[in-house]
């Protein structure tokens, strides 16, 4: 089976689900990163400049044998059954897994939206505000989920789940986006728990030496 994973060049957790997971398993697949600039042109074509398929003019896609898959959810899945990151046995523990996958897109298309429109300065000045009204929101309801769910949480167990929580907190608590705080994960101890645990998984740091840049900021979940 031939794998390509395609998206832009940036450890952005709809892109580093499946290719961590992957990674983790040692499952060979070709790492496609492609500018911005091609990336706005195949939003308008539906192709990359070497004719990959994007069948919804977005990405991240995953070109498996020539046919291309679109939408996070189901590349998380595909690729996390491959690495036995995702149950294939078991459809109540998978539904619990798509949980935490879809309130991850949420959290992504939640603050996409609001950054259409932010803009103006004064809705600038008020990010904390929606970050603290909203998206800690949906952490808050998230942590909740992870203390009632244990076996999302059972610190033995990667799968992924833990790596989209990883990489979302790590995104929401890097300082990239201005006006977001950057010491909100000790609230959440269980997300805060997985965070910690993803991040000390020898695959992972093997990854993330090898392919994040040296000054690129994880996150901050100590």
């Amino acid at each position: 089976m031939e794998l390509k994973l395609i998206y832009v060049d940036t450890p952005f957790w709809r892109a580093e689900v499946p290719r961590i997971a992957l990674n983790h398993a040692s499952i060979p697949f070709q790492d496609k990163r492609i500018p911005r600039e091609e990336f706005l042109e195949a939003r308008k074509t539906g192709f990359t400049n070497d004719g990959d398929f994007l069948p919804f003019k977005q990405i991240p896609v995953l070109v498996i044998d020539g046919i291309s898959l679109s939408q996070t959810g189901a590349i998380s899945r595909f690729c996390g059954k491959l690495s036995g990151l995702y149950p294939i046995d078991d459809d109540l523990m998978a539904a619990k897994i798509d949980q935490v996958i879809d309130m991850a897109t949420d959290i992504t298309v939640l603050f996409s939206n609001y950054r259409k429109i932010s803009e103006n300065e004064i809705i600038l000045k008020n990010r904390k505000v929606f970050f603290e009204k909203f998206i800690m929101n949906k952490l808050t309801l998230l942590e909740n989920l992870l203390i009632s769910e244990t076996s999302l949480s059972n610190g033995t167990t990667l799968f992924i789940s833990d790596i989209a929580i990883w990489r979302v907190l790590g995104w929401l608590s890097s300082g990239i986006i201005d006006g977001f705080p950057t010491d909100f994960v000790h609230k959440l101890p269980t997300l805060q728990k997985t965070c910690i645990r993803v991040e000390e998984t020898a695959s992972i740091i093997e990854w993330v030496k090898k392919t994040y840049p040296k000054n690129y900021v994880h996150g901050n979940y100590r």
